[in-house]
């Protein structure tokens, strides 16, 4: 069983290099209803069986670009949204509001709406609708931060594949069984 991994296409969305709380909250909204710059995704001459694929649109449109049969489009692969840390007036950079949204979803902080534990629990219940000792192959078209999730829970499974924990956008990575 061969399960390909595709983090959706590159968003087309200039982030702003200097923001305050509502500024990084009000990105994380635009980001997801943000275009995606579309490229070609090599899958490798593998006969995909089916494709799951996460509901929000980016995800959406690359499945579609790679799969021409019905889409299993869930919930359960969205990606772990972000939130600020502490709500403040105080400007600074964008990056440094989306490592500490982060680091204080690793801690399980209260700030965040989700946390590790929960997203490991999701991505548990996802693999758990899967029937993985099978001869199919499937396709997950996800998000990178929940995919690092997805393929750390794949890999105690007993799954093995090279894959970078900064994944490019449209590109595929394997892992077997």
């Amino acid at each position: 069983m061969k399960i390909g991994i595709v983090r959706h296409f590159k968003v087309d969305y200039k982030l702003k290099i200097m923001m305050n709380s509502s500024d990084f909250e009000e990105y994380v909204k635009s980001y997801d209803n943000s275009p995606v710059i579309e490229n070609k995704i090599y899958l490798k001459d593998i006969q995909w069986n089916k494709c799951y694929c996460s509901d929000l649109k980016r995800a959406i449109i690359t499945a579609k670009s790679i799969y021409n049969k019905t889409l299993e489009i869930t919930d359960l692969l969205r990606e772990v949204k972000m939130y600020p840390i502490k709500k403040s007036g105080l400007r600074i950079p964008s990056f440094l509001w989306s490592i500490s949204s982060r680091i204080a979803w690793k801690l399980d902080h209260v700030s965040q709406l989700e946390t590790a534990t929960y997203t490991r629990k999701r991505a548990k219940e996802f693999l758990s609708k899967l029937d993985l000792n099978t001869d199919e192959n499937i396709l997950i078209v996800s998000h990178g931060f929940f995919l690092i999730t997805l393929i750390n829970e794949l890999k105690l499974l007993g799954f093995k594949g090279d894959i970078p924990r900064k994944m490019k956008n449209g590109y595929l990575y394997i892992l077997e069984k």
